[in-house]
């Protein structure tokens, strides 16, 4: 699996979780941030924002809502 799969799969796995506990988006937002910076410690939150972001564009749309 490719480094950027893999930051995908963190990314996606966090937002989810969150989302399926009821989380409203910004929060779990904020946890696929965290779970692509625990990858990426030397990324900083605004940067990490913005990848995550371009991540969250290859995700289903049924997991964006």
């Amino acid at each position: 699996m490719s480094e950027h799969d893999e930051d995908l799969r963190a990314v996606a796995l966090a937002y989810i979780q969150q989302r399926e506990e009821g989380v409203t988006d910004y929060p779990a937002f904020v946890a696929a941030v965290d779970a692509y910076r625990k990858r990426h410690p030397e990324t900083s939150n605004g940067e990490a924002a913005l990848i995550v972001s371009n991540l969250m564009q290859e995700m289903p749309r049924a997991h964006c809502a």
